[in-house]
């Protein structure tokens, strides 16, 4: 996912919000009611420069208990909140307890309102927000690398050795299914004429037992499969690596009746986020994980330093614009973003600015790069 770059003046214009959102220069918060409508931008009080961007969380205004929806079990998508509970960084910021829901699509009770917050793929939520629910905003980048990976069974070696097999890459119309194709295609082997292209739901765990189990010949899987499937018999047979901001928050009710709360989550999961990042804590974070009943067996534990790397499991919770320009622009190729959708019309940013800061990190996205 790649991005284009323009000027400070089009923030005003293009970061359209919903509800009375605090201003990033006062601490004010009283503009962020629940009966607030969409904010006219000329009105808004967004940042000119760091200095206008507030980075004192005011826990009088944090909401105490939240609910939170994350489509993957693995304990990759869960570990930020983990982490932040058992170390008591949520506290720290005015919030007492978070309670994370596994739903395969988070976004209808997101914006249904029994979600306050949801861990999703960021195309999916900018999708959603220009299709339908008006409020809801992509506020922060979880995972900004994305890791495409073609995993086969036995008794194949080579790209020959696929004509005739079945490759999953997920369900049809997904960004798995995508970048599948186009990993074939960039390695001399195309779609629907080479190899048969099923659809199989679920997530890339299921699909590394498809393999394993013969049930399709190739599938597309993570990078912690790697091991598991050698031990099988099979083998990667393709694999690429980019930066891509494929998934991270989105919120809309809670956008709007609490801007407060969002900063302090965004504060309080980018603070374990530092510290999951860090090689050293890694044994630590796996005993926090496994002590909340995660499966993480050797194999998966093995790919901890590639997972948690600060660029893949972004350890400030920024993109670069021309990551997610280039982003949207293939999906919306790929038909999975509607035609014409202006990615930063449906990003909110202000939230995100003022963790960073409480947490004394440079601010990312920068200003000017907006």
């Amino acid at each position: 996912m790649n991005r284009l770059t323009r000027s400070i003046g089009a923030v005003g214009v293009s970061l359209l919000f919903a509800g009375s959102l605090a201003g990033c220069g006062g601490s004010s918060d009283s503009a962020g009611t629940a009966s607030a409508g969409p904010m006219d931008a000329s009105k808004a009080n967004l940042p000119k420069t760091e200095a206008d961007v507030n980075g004192t969380i005011d826990k009088s205004k944090v909401k105490k208990s939240l609910v939170v929806g994350v489509d993957n079990p693995y304990y990759l998508f869960h570990h930020d909140i983990e982490v932040a509970l058992s170390k008591g960084y949520f506290k720290e910021f005015g919030i007492d307890t978070v309670e994370i829901k596994t739903i395969e699509d988070p976004l209808p009770p997101l914006i249904g309102g029994s979600l306050d917050l949801a861990l999703y793929d960021t195309d999916t939520a900018i999708a959603a927000a220009r299709k339908g629910d008006q409020n809801l905003r992509f506020l922060s980048v979880y995972l900004g690398g994305e890791a495409n990976v073609l995993g086969v069974g036995k008794g194949i070696n080579s790209g020959a050795d696929l004509r005739g097999k079945t490759i999953t890459g997920g369900q049809f119309g997904s960004r798995n299914d995508a970048i599948i194709r186009q990993l074939l295609r960039d390695n001399g082997v195309e779609p629907d004429r080479d190899v048969k292209i099923v659809s199989t739901g679920g997530q890339s765990n299921e699909r590394l037992q498809a393999v394993i189990t013969g049930t399709v010949d190739g599938a597309s899987i993570q990078l912690r499969h790697r091991t598991v499937l050698e031990k099988a018999g099979g083998k990667v047979l393709f694999e690429e690596t980019r930066e891509v901001p494929q998934s991270g928050w989105s919120a809309t009710k809670l956008l709007q009746e609490s801007p407060e709360t969002v900063t302090a989550f965004l504060a309080a999961t980018l603070k374990a986020r530092q510290f999951i990042t860090d090689q050293a804590n890694k044994e630590e974070v796996l005993t926090i994980m496994r002590a909340k009943k995660f499966d993480i067996p050797t194999e998966y534990a093995d790919a901890y330093a590639a997972e948690n790397a600060p660029a893949y499991h972004v350890s400030d919770g920024g993109f670069k614009p021309a990551d997610m320009e280039k982003f949207i622009g293939d999906q919306i190729a790929y038909k999975t973003v509607p035609e014409g959708t202006d990615w930063r019309q449906y990003t909110y940013l202000l939230p995100l600015w003022r963790a960073q800061k409480a947490l004394g990190l440079p601010l990312n996205p920068a200003l000017a790069d907006m």
